[in-house]
């Protein structure tokens, strides 16, 4: 074994990886881009069907406004939940982190709800018309993007709750809470788009 000289200085440690955090946000980009395609395909479409005067919006459709809001200010409550328990792991707080993570579940739940009630309501027949047909699309790929954020903050809170120290699972957390905001932002769209202006 070789002698360490001495004053030498001592390598400092390496880094730790942050794959899983690289792999959510590279994962999250490619269904933002997938989103974007279907919106811009959504709003071209409405526009030739206005632009050439007929309905956009089958005349024996009933879109409410309201299912679509309470699951709106769901998600943008959800946001804070998701803040709270990043910083509860964070900070080894292991019943604040607890308490967070199910609201912020409860929160996912309550908007597969609200969407499914949504379907039940709407009148829309899914292959009637490009309109209905691009709104079960979008509204049911974001139901499935809600499912995977939910079995994702579902692995992390296991894992975390599974050490000692929570805190080491912070970047798996700060990992679902980057995939979560985009679910986030995906329903805001949702609403203004296909809800508010129809």
């Amino acid at each position: 074994m070789a002698d360490i000289a001495v004053g030498a200085p001592l390598a400092a440690p390496l880094p730790r990886q942050r794959t899983l955090l690289v792999g959510t946000v590279l994962a999250t980009a490619a269904t933002l881009m997938y989103f974007a395609a279907l919106f811009g395909v959504y709003l071209r479409e409405r526009a030739q069907a206005i632009g050439s005067g007929n309905n956009w919006i089958p005349s024996s459709a009933d879109i409410q406004l309201a299912q679509p809001s309470v699951a709106a200010w769901t998600m943008l409550m959800s946001v804070v939940t998701m803040q709270w328990a990043v910083y509860s792991v964070a900070r080894n707080d292991r019943s604040h982190a607890i308490i967070a993570t199910l609201v912020t579940a409860m929160f996912g739940i309550s908007v597969i709800i609200t969407t499914s009630f949504q379907y039940t309501q709407m009148g829309l027949v899914a292959d009637e018309s490009v309109a209905a047909t691009l709104i079960y699309t979008i509204s049911a790929s974001h139901l499935a993007m809600v499912t995977v954020g939910l079995v994702f903050l579902g692995l992390m809170a296991f894992r975390a709750l599974a050490t000692q120290r929570i805190s080491v699972q912070t970047d798996g957390f700060v990992a679902a809470s980057v995939f979560w905001y985009a679910v986030v932002v995906v329903y805001v769209v949702i609403w203004t788009a296909i809800f508010v202006l129809k």
